[in-house]
């Protein structure tokens, strides 16, 4: 839009300069027709008779002035219609009379003519060899296109010195709402988008300062939680109760165990500090520890590249692997109440990364809740078809991943289900004893 406002100015102020300039070209060439004429006319009046043919000839050679008599059978050609003509046309009659006449044209010889008279004779005298000269010349052509080159430069700059800042706020937000932290916007440019970058990177420290007032709160809740916990437990183990009623109980606790653990779990993410792990054996023992390979509703394929070794906390690693595993156990199921899981761990030799997918076929989640899932304490629930769980699994899970330098990407199974694909750089020593390729049902 700046720059069709440029080019419209531009060419306003060239049609603008061009009208301007109409009367004083009129005046200018009306002026050099008279004096032309004027002066001719008395060099012929003063003239000898004798000498007149040889002075008009020599007109025509030296000066190019074409001299004609004046005829009736004259085929004269007036010049075109505009309105520099025209003013050239008034501003002569005004200095040689009213019944001069001006022509482009007499008997095919073109030029630009005008009539005048000796001793009641009238002639053609031609003063110039072209009707109208060009208006501006080609030097205002190439000072038009040399403006209009800068004018593109400059706007193209000064539109993406005011589009950049934008671009890199937008970036912060969408960071922002991903649950991410990126780093602070430098404060630079406009006056006004130094204020906002000022008010954002304000809002992310204040949203920083209250994920760790969280964390703190959770842990200190989850380490309360845990004594009474277990003194309901024991309480319940105790207490006269029917079988069913003790079990229903258990399993509430266990749930609100399991819970407590995912709070500890996610305020201690990242505090651990970092090894070289053998994620092939951690995705190994994840599976052992889940027994669903003898479960008889639980159908699990797995195939796994071993020797891929990691960098990572081996705690968390296995924790996050182990969260992939219950949260398709408790959200994969299909229709049909069977969990058919596939677990695979493979070596992508050209990015030098290891990728954990883990696959279901239950019902899935859509393609927007995919960001939402992966944000601490939101689930696609109502997807999923069950309300428990504290919202920590892929939170847990992604957090894990970064911490060794990796991602957390969900995808949908055709025609239905969920895979969760977690990549992560191996380091060089994982790929020296690498002992193939193990598959098993």
């Amino acid at each position: 839009m700046l720059l069709i406002l440029v080019l419209t100015s531009l060419g306003a102020w060239l049609y603008a300069l061009s009208v301007i300039d109409e009367e004083p070209r009129a005046r200018g060439i009306s002026q050099r027709i008279t004096s032309i004429t004027t002066l001719t006319r008395y060099a012929l009046i003063s003239s000898d008779t004798s000498y007149r043919f040889d002075l008009i000839m020599a007109l025509a050679q030296r000066e190019g002035l074409v001299i004609l008599p004046k005829e009736k059978t004259d085929i004269v050609k007036p010049l075109p219609s505009d309105r520099v003509n025209e003013m050239v046309a008034e501003f002569v009659e005004q200095q040689l009379g009213p019944n001069t006449k001006l022509a482009s044209s007499i008997n095919g010889m073109s030029g630009l003519w005008v009539s005048f008279v000796i001793d009641g004779d009238e002639y053609w005298l031609r003063t110039e060899r072209e009707i109208n000269p060009e208006r501006l010349g080609k030097n205002w052509v190439f000072w038009f296109i040399g403006m209009l080159i800068v004018c593109v430069v400059f706007t193209v700059l000064l539109t993406s010195k005011i589009i950049e800042p934008l671009e890199r706020l937008s970036h912060f937000a969408r960071e922002i709402g991903r649950g991410k932290s990126p780093a602070p916007l430098p404060i630079e440019g406009p006056k006004e988008i130094q204020q906002v970058n000022e008010s954002f990177n304000l809002m992310l420290q204040d949203l920083k300062r209250l994920a760790n007032d969280r964390e703190v709160l959770l842990a200190g809740v989850s380490h309360d939680l845990r004594t009474p916990i277990t003194r309901l437990r024991l309480e319940v183990e105790l207490a006269p109760l029917s079988d069913d009623t003790r079990e229903a109980m258990c399993s509430d606790l266990d749930q609100m165990e399991t819970i407590v653990k995912q709070f500890m779990a996610y305020v201690r993410e990242g505090e651990q500090p970092l090894e070289v792990v053998n994620l092939s054996d951690i995705v190994e023992e994840a599976i052992s520890s889940s027994r669903l390979e003898n479960a008889s509703d639980v159908q699990l394929t797995d195939e796994i590249d071993t020797g891929l070794e990691i960098r990572a906390n081996p705690t968390d690693i296995f924790r996050a692997v182990q969260n992939l595993i219950v949260n398709a156990g408790k959200y994969g199921r299909s229709t049909d109440g069977i969990l058919r899981l596939n677990v695979q761990l493979k070596h992508n030799k050209k990015r030098n990364l290891a990728e954990l997918t883990v696959s279901d076929d239950g019902p899935g989640l859509p393609e927007n809740q995919f960001e939402r899932v992966l944000r601490p304490f939101e689930r696609g629930d109502q997807a999923r078809g069950n309300t428990t769980g504290s919202g920590l699994g892929l939170s847990i899970v992604e957090r894990a991943a970064k911490a060794a330098g990796g991602q957390v990407r969900l995808s949908q199974n055709i025609p239905n289900g969920l895979s969760i694909h977690v990549t992560i750089p191996l380091v060089t020593t994982g790929l020296l004893n690498r002992k193939g390729f193990k598959s098993k049902n």
